[in-house]
């Protein structure tokens, strides 16, 4: 009769660690700081993420408590979860899964979060490299005066992204993939950067800069002012004709987040040069062109 018992209780035990409940995780909820901005309180409908807190599970109440003892207490709830005002910037609720059909309850976490708004506290300054090499090209890092920008905001709840252009800043679209190596593509280069808090969903800010370095890369253009680089947009070869290509002539390659891609010297034949760019994926691209001299960079789009 014990042994009946005891396999009975086994057999009871399983199936209620089968049946127990299980809280899944919920994405934080973010709100923009619009109620009287920069006072960082707004007003949550937290039951918004009831459905992956209950994960498609049957039988079941969600609560919202201030601390984790509530919660695993299931007390002092709040009375209206669809009206909540923030107590803390971000601020962690505490939620309980109740079982109505006796299979236990489970506690999770869901953050509320209003993210800060940002500013511009100082101009930063334009960085300028000496290589002594005159080609007017250098390696730049583009991160070195973020703190100019933050002033006294903790930079921890901020993130920096660079531009090429200020409607890619704007529109937060082809930032520079490695900003602390920006190989530049003009000299001088303006540059555009973007700060967000890190929750990049609401304000933000954007300023520019201007990264220097020492010879005449993409100065101007008058140097090669018959300079002709065809076809553009480009299939797999591009032509380089000019009277001004003298000598050994340096071609570069960027790609939109500044890398390099390749370099090559090459002696002009009949005042032109080709290049092979057939392995090139479709995007755009920056060529640049040094002779005797001088310098230019062209825009150049690969099909």
């Amino acid at each position: 009769m014990k042994r009946i018992l005891l396999f009975l209780v086994a057999v009871f035990t399983i199936f209620v660690v089968k049946g127990q409940v299980t809280a899944g995780i919920p994405d934080p909820i973010i709100l923009c700081d619009v109620n009287n901005p920069g006072d960082e309180i707004e007003v949550f409908d937290m039951t918004i993420r009831e459905a992956q807190i209950i994960n498609g599970q049957s039988n079941v109440v969600v609560t919202y408590h201030p601390t984790s003892g509530d919660a695993l207490s299931g007390i002092n709830a709040y009375a209206d979860p669809t009206a909540h005002t923030n107590e803390a910037n971000p601020q962690i609720v505490f939620v309980r899964l109740q079982s109505t059909a006796g299979q236990g309850w489970d506690v999770t976490t869901l953050d509320l979060i209003v993210p800060l708004i940002p500013f511009v506290d100082q101009q930063p300054d334009d960085i300028f490299i000496n290589e002594g090499d005159g080609d007017g090209s250098a390696i730049f890092d583009l991160t070195v005066n973020e703190s100019q920008a933050l002033g006294p905001q903790d930079q921890f709840n901020f993130q920096f992204k660079y531009y090429i252009t200020s409607e890619d800043a704007t529109n937060d679209t082809n930032a520079i993939a490695d900003p602390e190596t920006y190989q530049n593509t003009a000299n001088p280069q303006t540059i555009y950067a973007r700060m967000a808090p890190l929750q990049d969903q609401c304000d933000f800010e954007t300023y520019d800069f201007e990264i220097e370095t020492d010879g005449v890369l993409g100065v101007t253009e008058t140097n090669f002012s018959d300079l002709q680089v065809y076809p553009n947009p480009v299939s797999e070869k591009i032509q380089i004709q000019s009277q001004f290509l003298k000598g050994e002539t340096r071609i570069r390659l960027y790609n939109v987040s500044g890398k390099q891609l390749f370099s090559e010297t090459k002696q002009p034949l009949n005042k032109s040069i080709t290049i092979d760019l057939s392995s090139l994926t479709s995007g755009m691209y920056f060529v640049s062109i040094i002779s005797e001299g001088n310098s230019v960079t062209k825009k150049l789009i690969k099909k």
